[in-house]
């Protein structure tokens, strides 16, 4: 199993498997792979392209790039890719851990994303930036903020519910770690969840 295609641009890389039922962006947390522990990102690249048909861009997440630069470049190449193929409206977002963050702090600069996932974000750090990205996301923005009980930022994700907007929930995911290294079958269903609608 690999890729349908590589990209580095910028100094991100990125994975491709090709679908035509729309687009799947996951971003990776600090430091990041678009591998991951146990292939957990590529698994899940295929598995979305075989059940659903949907194209997704894994982007791993360099250190060495600002937070700003970083989102950039990723949505700029998912924004190639759309206007290259015609995947409908049907775009998507998963961001695990600094990849969530970044979505909560920029996701809407990027109103052609219709559903966003944020996992194990770290609320404690720069909470006024995701905090303020979040009030900016547009109503059409559906937003799922999930938390393991055994996530460090765990105990500050009750701030989510102060934003009190509609578009915006938070869930909880009972005793998951930050990393899922001890759940991966678990990760890889949360998109179809919480995306995808599946159960």
């Amino acid at each position: 199993m690999e890729y349908d295609a590589f990209l580095s641009f910028h100094g991100v890389e990125f994975g491709l498997t090709e679908g035509t039922n729309g687009l799947l962006v996951v971003k990776t947390g600090s430091g990041g792979t678009i591998y991951g522990h146990e292939n957990k990102y590529l698994t899940l690249a295929a598995r979305i392209a075989e059940r659903h048909n949907v194209s997704v861009i894994v982007s791993d997440n360099p250190l060495e790039l600002a937070p700003e630069e970083n989102m950039s470049i990723t949505m700029s190449v998912a924004a190639d890719y759309i206007a290259s193929r015609n995947v409908g409206s049907s775009v998507f977002y998963f961001g695990v851990s600094k990849g969530g963050q970044y979505g909560a702090m920029y996701g809407y600069r990027y109103p052609f994303v219709q559903k966003w996932l944020l996992l194990n974000l770290p609320v404690m750090i720069n909470w006024h930036k995701s905090r303020a990205g979040l009030m900016k996301m547009s109503e059409e923005q559906e937003v799922t903020m999930l938390f393991g009980e055994r996530d460090p930022s765990y105990p500050y994700a009750a701030l989510i519910d102060l934003l009190r907007r509609e578009n915006i929930r938070r869930v909880t995911l009972p005793d998951v770690g930050h990393t899922f290294s001890h759940e991966v079958d678990e990760f890889l269903r949360l998109t179809e969840r919480f995306l995808f609608d599946e159960e």
